[in-house]
This record gives C-alpha cells, structure tokens and sequence, in this order.
C-alpha cells in the first residue's frame, strides 16, 4: 500500500563494476512526500537525510557511487553512498519509513522467472510500469537501453501495446523439406557442406 515503490534496480553492471550498481524509487503520488528517515535494508543500507523532499510523480536514485553516476548520467537527485552491495545472484530490498514500517519490497534473482537480460549486459532491471507492484517477477523486465533509465521513465512505449513484428522470411520465399523414412540422413544436414538441392521445393 506504498506510494513509494521500488522502480528500477541496476545490480549488476557490466564488468562487475560494483561502482555503478543503483536503485531508482518512484513517488506514486500528486503531491511532494517528506521522505526524512526512510531507510532501505536487506541487501544494501541507506538512511534518507534530514529534510528531503521527493517530488510528486518523479524519481529518485540511490547510488554506490553518486558522484560517479552524476558524472556519467547528469542527474542531480541521486542520494547515496549506500553500504554492501546489490548481489548478482539476487536479493531482498526493503523500503521502510521512519518508524520502521514495511512500505515495498523486492526479492529479485538472476534466473528465471525473473528476467535473466538483466544480470550483467548492462541493462536494468526495470519495472514494466511504474504503477505496477514490485513483488511479482512478472512485472519487471530487462530495460531496453544499455546502462537502463536512471531518474527517469522506464519505457516510453505502453506496457500493453503490441510488440513490433519484423519479417525475417518473406512470405514467398521458396522452401525446401526432407521426410527421412530412416536414419540415413543422420547429422549430414548440418554439416556446413551439406546441400538440399535434391529436397522437393516449394513456396513458404
């Protein structure tokens, strides 16, 4: 029932730089939240400051190295250092309030049924909608740019929308077909001298 929720989780980035690993939260709400206090355990540890405002409908990041993710993506509300490290086998994070009080949550893994595209080619883990909820691996997916969407939306198109087919094979390309009634084609047919010259031929 938070309106702050885990959105975005870099825990594993290319070359294992452990530098570069970062979490981004989301304010599900119309107004600014004083967010003073409010910690992240589990994994990783980070306590916000005293007087820290998250805007309404907008994002922040905690970093390992805020400088260094300053530096490499421009963005100014980026908090931090956090202590320990995001695993890259996978991990619980939790976001409390001030008192204690369990606001989100998140156990992610590299494998599935959680998307494995995240675990070390430099995409995120990102959620597939902001309003989502975070527990469900179903709802989060590898982003779609190297390095993911620090600070920012996920992805611009809807999370709904169909995918784009690309055509791989037109559909008049001419096919061929082999029903062996024994075992004397073997492996032949994948071999890289292997020729279908005498196979019947006929249109895709």
């Amino acid at each position: 029932d938070s309106v702050v929720t885990f959105n975005e989780v870099m825990y594993h980035p290319a070359g294992d730089d452990s530098a570069l690993e970062w979490v981004e939260l989301y304010n599900q709400m119309s107004v600014n939240m004083d967010i003073s206090g409010w910690f992240l355990d589990g994994g990783i540890d980070f306590k916000f400051p005293a007087n820290t405002t998250f805007l309404a409908d907008s994002y922040l990041v905690i970093s390992a190295n805020p400088d260094r993710l300053r530096a490499l993506t421009g963005l100014t509300n980026i908090y931090g250092p956090f202590t320990n490290r995001l695993s890259n086998s996978g991990e619980t994070m939790r976001l409390r309030n001030q008192s204690g009080r369990l606001l989100d949550e998140i156990t992610y893994a590299d494998e599935d049924p959680w998307p494995v595209g995240a675990d070390g080619s430099d995409a995120s883990l990102s959620k597939r909608d902001r309003f989502y909820a975070s527990s469900p691996a179903a709802n989060w997916r590898a982003s779609a740019q190297l390095g993911g969407t620090p600070g920012r939306v996920n992805f611009e198109e809807s999370p709904d929308a169909e995918p784009v087919e690309v055509s791989l094979i037109r559909a008049d390309s001419a096919a061929r077909w082999f029903v062996p009634t024994d075992d004397r084609l073997g492996q032949a047919w994948i071999s890289r001298d292997f020729t279908d010259a005498q196979w019947p031929q006929g249109t895709a």
